[in-house]
């Protein structure tokens, strides 16, 4: 990140996707090459690791992305081009 531009640079954009599919895989470290589905990712852990780096990065995303770029390197990239930043959603409140 600089002042110029303050959004996270690719390096540091990568290294966050790679600590989400860390903690996704459950495992202590991703290389930002690593395949996500080649460390023991699968269909239902893809579905959080989408999750969790909506929420991580506040970007909005197919979940397709995952699949077709399964990689930190070639999701951080992918993202740079096509994510959407996240709605802020309203606060729900019961009604009484």
């Amino acid at each position: 990140m600089n002042a110029a531009d303050p959004r996270p640079s690719r390096a540091e954009t990568e290294a966050r996707i790679a600590a989400v599919m860390a903690e996704v895989l459950e495992t202590d470290s991703v290389a930002p090459e690593d395949n996500f589905f080649a460390r023991g990712g699968h269909s239902m852990r893809a579905m959080r690791l989408w999750g969790e780096l909506r929420a991580t990065l506040g970007v909005e995303f197919d979940l397709r992305q995952i699949f077709e770029t399964p990689t930190a390197a070639g999701l951080a990239v992918a993202l740079e081009g096509a994510a959407r930043p996240t709605a802020v959603r309203p606060k729900l409140t019961r009604r009484s």
